[in-house]
C-alpha cells in the first residue's frame, strides 16, 4: 500500500462529496480505504484499476482480460456486483457485465481527487451491485477563493497550471495530463486533458505480450459556483475514449488452445462521456440540515471489430447505452441521539445496438440484430433511510432500508416477441461498533444485499467462452446476506485492522450450457443465462503499521483471504450428475498480500545531491491458486491446473523538484527481479522490471 505523500493539498483538491457517501460512526476503519489521487498517479501504473490495486493495498485484486481493461475484485466478486460511482453518480448501467470488465480503466487517473473503497454490502445507500463493495471516485476541482477574494491572490483570482508525465518502461509508453484552474472569490474553474499511448506489454523473463498496446485521449472540466450563504453550484463534464484496445485472450492462444479463438477482435472505440449538475445546501432548509441534487447524463459507446480464426467474416458491432439520472440526498440530526440520511434516486437506460457482418472475400454486408434486444430500456428507482444512533451509551448504532424497484422493456430479436418485466426488493442492514478497551474496537455488521438482473443477463445475445451465450428474460434478482466481524486498534506508533466476513448469494445469476456442440472440440457451445444456486463466500482481511521508535522508519503488511462455494442442485441429465453442485466459485482471487518498509524524514534528505521526501521497499504475493470452477478450467485464460503463486518486490521514491512549490517527482522500480507470472483470472502476463518515472510540474 502507498502511504500519503508529504505535502499539502492544493486548492484544486478541496474535497467534494455526496452526504450519502460521508463514513458512519458505527464503521470499521477495515471496511473503507481512501486513496489520494497524488497517491495514486504516484503509483506510475498506467490505468487507474491499476494503481488502485497498489494504492488500496490487499482486498483488491484487480484482473486485466487485456490491458485496455481491469476490473476491481472485492471480497471475491467483480463485475456487476461491485458498485463503481462517480461523484456520487453510478458509473454501472444496465449494461455492465457479470464478470470481469474495463469500466476503470475509462477513467482518467488525472481526473481523481480522492477514491473511497468500501468493502462489504452497500446496497442500502446505494442500490442494486452494491454486494461486494463500493468504489465512490471523486473528481478534482478548482475550489472557489471565499470572502471578498483578497486571500491567494487578491481581488485577481488565484491561478494554478501543472503538467503531469508518467513514463513506463514496461509498455515504452506514457501519459501526458496538463492541468490549469482559475479561482475568484465565487468561482473556481479547472481543466484536465490527457493523452497516452502504449505499446505491446514486456513482460518478465523477459517476455513480450503480443495484441497489448492501445492509446486514448480525455478531457475534464469542472465550474464551482459558491454563493457564500451555505449554497452552491458543481457543474463538470468529462470524455474517455480508448482506441484500438485488442481482446489479448482472443488473439493469443490461451491454455487448452492449439490456435486463437479470433484473427482480429479489436475494441475500436471505448467512448464514455458524463455530465453532472449539483447542487448543495447545508443552510438546514425544508427536510434536512443538508441537502444535495444531483443531475447527471451518461453515455457509454463501445465499437468491436471480430474476425474468427481462418474466417472469412468479419463483423462489426457497436453498442450504446444512454443514461438520465437523478439523485437527492438529505441529513437531518433529531436531538443528540438520531443522525438520518435519506433519500432517493432514479436512473433510465436506452440501448441500442447494431451488428454488419462483412463477407471479405466478396465485400457483401449483412446486417443483423446486434448484441442487445432492439429498443431495450430500462428503468431504476430506489428510496432508502440510514440512521446514526447515539443513544445507547458506549455503543455506535447504524441501522438503515432501501426500496428499490426496477423494470425493462425490449423487442425480440429477429422480429421475435417482445419482452418486459420488473423487480423490486426491500434491504436492511444493522451495524453495531463499541470500544471495548482504550484503543480497541469491535464492529459486528448484519447486512443484506441485491442485484436486479439488468439487461446484460435479460437482452444480450453475445459471446462466452468461445461460444454463444443467450439471454433469459425470466430471471429472478440476486438477493445476499453478509455478517461480518471487525477489530481495529489504536495506539501511538501503532495500529491494527482486521476483518472476518460470510456473505450469501441466492439465486446468483450465472450460466448453463445447453447445447455441448461438437463433443471435444471447443468453441460451440451454446449457453443460457440463468438462476444458477446459491454462492457462499468466507474471508479474512489484515491490514497493520508500525512507526519505529522516533525515526523516519515504518513497516505495513496486510492480507486478505476469500473462499467462494457454488451450490446448485440443478441435474444435468447428459452429465447424469449436477455439475455445479459444491464446486469453487468462479475467478476466486488466492490468498495475497502486501508488506513493505517505509521512510519518511521530517524534512527529507540529500541523496546524491537530490531531495528525497519518501521512499518504500515493498513486496506483493499471491498464493497458488487450484480451487477452480468448472467455467475457470475451460477459461483459456486460466491454468487449468492452477495459477502459480508469485512474489513481486518494488522500490518507489518520492521527491520534490527544486526546494519551493508544489512540483515533484517519482520514481519507481517495479518487480526488480523480473519475475514471470500472471495475476490469477488475466488474459496477459504481468509487467517485467519496470521503470516508471511521474513528473509534476507546477507552472
Amino acid at each position: 500500500m502507498l502511504l500519503a505523500l508529504p505535502q499539502d493539498a492544493p486548492a484544486s483538491e478541496s474535497f467534494v462529496y455526496a452526504p450519502r457517501s460521508e463514513t458512519v460512526a458505527s464503521a470499521p476503519a477495515a471496511n473503507v480505504s481512501t486513496v489520494l489521487g497524488d497517491d495514486l498517479r504516484a503509483t506510475g501504473k498506467r490505468s487507474l484499476a491499476k494503481a488502485l490495486e497498489v494504492a488500496a493495498g490487499p482486498g483488491v485484486w484487480v484482473q486485466e482480460t487485456n490491458m485496455g481493461g481491469g476490473s476491481a475484485f472485492i471480497r471475491g466478486l467483480t463485475g456487476n456486483q461491485v458498485l463503481i460511482m462517480v461523484d456520487g453518480v453510478r458509473l454501472n448501467d444496465s449494461t455492465t457485465r457479470f464478470g470481469p470488465n474495463q469500466v476503470l480503466n475509462t477513467i482518467d487517473p488525472a481526473i481523481v481527487e480522492r477514491i473511497e473503497v468500501t468493502r462489504g454490502p452497500s446496497s442500502v445507500l446505494y442500490g442494486s451491485d452494491a454486494i461486494g463493495g463500493v468504489i465512490s471516485i471523486f473528481t478534482r476541482r478548482m475550489a472557489p477563493l471565499g470572502g471578498d477574494g483578497s486571500q491567494d491572490g487578491g481581488n485577481f483570482g488565484a491561478a494554478d497550471a501543472t503538467l503531469d508525465l508518467a513514463l513506463d518502461s514496461s509498455v515504452m509508453g506514457g501519459r501526458l495530463s496538463p492541468v490549469f484552474g482559475f479561482a475568484d472569490s465565487d468561482d473556481g474553474y479547472l481543466f484536465v486533458a490527457s493523452f497516452y499511448d502504449y505499446n505491446d506489454l514486456n513482460t518478465g523473463g523477459p517476455g513480450k505480450a503480443d495484441a497489448t498496446a492501445y492509446h486514448g485521449e480525455s478531457a475534464f472540466g469542472s465550474w464551482d459556483k459558491d454563493y457564500g450563504d451555505g449554497t452552491s453550484w458543481r457543474a463538470s463534464a468529462w470524455i474517455h475514449r480508448d482506441m484500438d484496445v485488442p481482446r489479448t485472450d482472443k488473439l493469443v492462444a490461451g491454455y487448452g488452445q492449439a490456435n486463437p479463438k479470433n484473427d482480429v477482435y479489436d475494441f475500436a472505440l471505448q467512448d464514455r462521456r458524463s455530465a453532472l449538475m449539483a447542487f448543495s445546501d447545508t443552510t438546514g432548509g425544508l427536510f434536512g440540515d443538508e441537502f444535495q441534487l444531483r443531475f447527471s447524463l451518461r453515455r457509454y459507446e463501445e465499437r468491436r471489430i471480430k474476425q474468427g480464426f481462418a474466417s472469412t467474416r468479419s463483423t462489426f458491432e457497436r453498442d450504446e447505452t444512454e443514461t438520465v439520472g437523478i439523485g437527492m440526498d438529505w441529513k437531518r440530526a433529531i436531538g443528540d441521539a438520531h443522525l438520518l440520511t435519506y433519500g432517493l434516486d432514479l436512473d433510465f437506460d436506452r440501448v441500442s445496438s447494431i451488428r454488419r457482418d462483412t463477407e471479405t472475400t466478396t465485400g457483401v454486408v449483412t446486417p443483423k440484430d446486434g448484441q442487445f434486444a432492439p429498443d431495450a430500456e430500462y428503468l431504476a428507482m430506489g428510496l432508502f433511510i440510514q440512521d446514526e444512533i447515539f443513544a445507547f451509551d458506549d455503543y455506535d448504532v447504524t441501522v438503515g432500508a432501501r426500496f428499490s424497484a426496477y423494470s425493462f422493456s425490449f423487442d425480440g430479436f429477429g422480429g421475435g416477441a417482445d419482452e418486459s418485466g420488473n423487480f423490486n426488493s426491500l434491504t436492511t442492514s444493522l451495524q453495531v461498533g463499541r470500544e471495548v478497551a482504550p484503543g480497541h474496537r469491535l464492529t459486528a455488521t448484519l447486512a443484506q444485499g441485491f442485484r436486479a438482473p439488468n439487461l446484460d443477463d435479460l437482452a444480450k445475445d453475445g459471446d462466452f467462452g468461445g461460444g454463444t451465450e443467450l439471454p433469459n428474460a425470466d430471471l429472478d434478482p440476486e438477493q445476499s446476506l453478509t455478517a461480518e466481524l471487525a477489530y481495529g486498534y489504536r495506539a501511538e506508533s501503532f495500529s491494527l485492522d482486521g476483518a472476518v466476513f460470510g456473505t450469501e448469494i441466492r439465486d446468483v445469476v450465472g450460466r448453463r450450457l445447453t447445447d455441448e456442440g461438437v463433443v471435444g472440440v471447443p468453441g460451440d457451445e451454446t449457453y443460457l443465462r440463468d438462476n444458477a444456486g446459491d454462492v457462499r463466500l468466507f474471508g479474512v482481511e489484515f491490514a497493520a503499521e508500525k512507526t519505529l521508535g522516533n525515526g523516519p522508519y515504518s513497516v505495513d503488511a496486510g492480507l486478505a483471504f476469500v473462499r467462494g462455494r457454488q451450490h446448485d442442485d440443478t441435474f444435468d441429465a447428459v452429465a447424469g450428475e449436477a455439475p455445479f453442485d459444491g464446486v469453487d466459485w468462479r475467478r476466486v482471487p488466492p490468498l495475497h498480500g502486501t508488506a513493505g518498509i517505509n521512510w519518511r524524514p521530517a524534512l527529507g534528505r540529500e541523496v546524491a545531491g537530490v531531495r528525497v521526501d519518501e521512499a518504500r521497499f515493498g513486496i506483493d504475493w499471491a498464493d497458488t491458486q487450484d480451487k477452480l470452477h468448472p467455467g475457470d478450467k475451460s477459461d483459456a485464460r486460466i491454468n487449468p491446473n492452477g495459477t502459480a503463486g508469485w512474489a513481486r518486490f518494488d522500490l518507489d521514491v518520492f521527491g520534490p523538484l527544486g526546494h519551493t512549490g508544489d512540483s515533484r517527482w517519482s520514481l519507481g522500480l517495479h518487480n526488480l527481479f523480473d519475475a514471470n507470472y500472471r495475476i490469477h483470472g488475466s488474459g496477459v502476463d504481468a509487467p517485467g522490471l519496470t521503470l516508471a518515472v511521474g513528473l509534476h510540474w507546477s507552472l
